[in-house]
């Protein structure tokens, strides 16, 4: 039961690097908000690859795209373009993510979830839009993120629940965080809170409902291989 522990130890470092995290932000501690940003995706690759073997293309597929994640995050702290940076790299997290959907997505398909395609995206193309004036130079990444963004919060609809709201939620930290960089004027009231509260809560369903997709886990008990020897007495 190791790997069970381990999984729910991971959580629990994601929820409390989380709670702190938000905390540093809303009390302007620089040094904490970097700390615990830090440990976000981390702590996410161990509860994945405590529940999965890495030998699963979900497990492998999901430690690439949080690893890049994890890039994207403190690439902030050690770069002087924070901004191409940072979306390049969440940019190729945002792929990987889609490949590991789109399986899922197509296995559930139905009418609902091609709906779903027009009010992500409408939002999307409005914040493209919007945003296009300001983006300069990352007109072409700003385009393509537009894209892929849209592609994984409309995937991540036919999944589950949770990967509904976790890609729905990614959408709206993306929108702000694009808006807060690329839109001359804009002034949304405590945007990091938002782009942080809805990326790290849309991160955590997101991973949630698809390990949901897959069954078993390192702490399920194996069916035996052996052959058993039945008698039966007359």
């Amino acid at each position: 039961m190791r790997s069970r522990r381990t999984h729910a130890a991971a959580w629990a470092v994601y929820i409390v690097a989380a709670v702190l995290h938000m905390i540093a932000l809303v009390t302007n501690t620089g040094a904490l908000a970097l700390a615990t940003k830090a440990l976000l995706a981390p702590a996410l690759i161990v509860a994945v690859l405590s529940a999965l073997s890495l030998t699963q293309r979900m497990a492998k597929r999901l430690t690439f795209a949080l690893a890049l994640a994890f890039l994207a995050d403190i690439a902030p702290g050690f770069t002087p373009w924070a901004h191409g940076a940072t979306s390049v790299l969440f940019l190729l997290a945002l792929i990987v993510y889609a490949a590991t959907l789109a399986p899922y997505w197509l296995r559930e398909l139905d009418g609902l979830h091609l709906l779903l395609a027009i009010p992500y995206g409408g939002v999307v193309i409005g914040l493209f839009l919007a945003c296009a004036g300001g983006a300069g130079s990352l007109l072409p990444l700003l385009v393509v993120y537009a894209l892929v963004l849209a592609a994984v919060a409309f995937l991540s609809a036919g999944v589950n629940p949770l990967t509904w709201i976790g890609g729905t939620l990614l959408l709206l930290s993306s929108s702000v965080l694009g808006m807060s960089w690329f839109l001359p004027g804009a002034w949304i009231p405590e945007s990091d809170l938002w782009v942080m509260g809805s990326y790290i809560a849309g991160n955590a369903l997101l991973v949630l409902g698809l390990l949901r997709t897959v069954p078993a886990r390192r702490w399920a008990p194996q069916p035996s291989s052996g052959a058993s020897l039945v008698i039966i007495e007359g």
